[in-house]
């Protein structure tokens, strides 16, 4: 199979330069240099994948993770426009032939994204609500090992979820129709803390939204009506760009997301 030819994906993430502990310039976990994909049986690397060079990458990776909500591209480009691509040591050290601490996603035989796994991500995650909750998930003994993986799926806007959901939008943004798979996110509308397992799987619960409505909505500062007109708490009016007059979901709420929306509404103060 031939190399997957893939753009850089501009992530316009800040990327600190690593360096050694003495202060000194070394080789960088995620390279400026060759950006060549890997196939998962030619990563080779030395150690058992426990310093602080692959320490940095682990760091990383979940903090890149944590930014975009979805599985990190093998090769992007940071915030200030420089090309980047994951070491194949690093990819060796995390992956399924080493720590297993990351999943691949190949493509034609070549890895082109990465995404860590929950018990990665809670070691390492600065949004503590994440890890707690996927501690919490792992810990819950009254769930089946399927369910399990379906509600870590469903938290990190992956999975079952993610996919029935963007199934019943026609995979497009529920307001500006936009089909990018890049910028949308599974947002579930009762927030994961205030729902049950059933409701946490349950596409009803959800909208996939671009990035910037989906933090909006996440916030609290937007919500919807019954009949899918978008709500703005009073302190946007400084922030016009952010949403529009008239914006409006793409199709009227079911029965039941009308009840999911109806607590939205409540827990962030559209309704008194």
């Amino acid at each position: 199979m031939a190399e997957p030819s893939l753009p850089f994906e501009d992530l316009r993430i800040e990327l600190p330069d690593y360096v050694k502990e003495d202060g000194s310039k070394a080789s960088q976990p995620f390279s400026k240099s060759n950006h060549s994909f890997f196939q998962r049986e030619t990563l080779k690397s030395d150690g058992n994948g426990f310093g602080p060079r692959t320490e940095y990458f682990k760091i990383h990776l979940v903090r890149i993770f944590e930014q975009i909500s979805r599985p990190v591209p093998y090769r992007f480009t940071d915030y200030l426009g420089r090309e980047r691509s994951m070491d194949g040591g690093c990819l060796k050290f995390v992956g399924p032939d080493g720590q297993d601490i990351a999943e691949f996603i190949e493509q034609d035989g070549y890895i082109v994204a990465v995404t860590p796994k929950p018990v990665l991500i809670a070691r390492y995650a600065t949004t503590v609500s994440v890890a707690t909750d996927l501690e919490l998930v792992n810990r819950d003994t009254s769930v089946s090992a399927t369910e399990r993986k379906q509600l870590i799926d469903a938290r990190l806007g992956q999975g079952q979820f993610r996919s029935s959901l963007l199934a019943q939008w026609h995979g497009r943004c529920a307001i500006t129709s936009c089909n990018l798979p890049a910028v949308l996110r599974a947002s579930h509308i009762v927030p994961w803390r205030e729902a049950s397992n059933a409701e946490r799987l349950d596409p009803e619960n959800g909208l996939p939204l671009v990035a910037t409505l989906d933090a909006l909505f996440d916030v609290g500062l937007v919500s919807f009506d019954d009949q899918g007109e978008l709500l703005a708490k009073p302190n946007l009016q400084a922030h016009p760009n952010l949403v529009e007059t008239g914006m409006r979901l793409s199709k009227c709420p079911s029965k039941r997301m009308r009840g999911y929306l109806h607590r939205h509404r409540r827990i962030n103060g559209f309704e008194h």
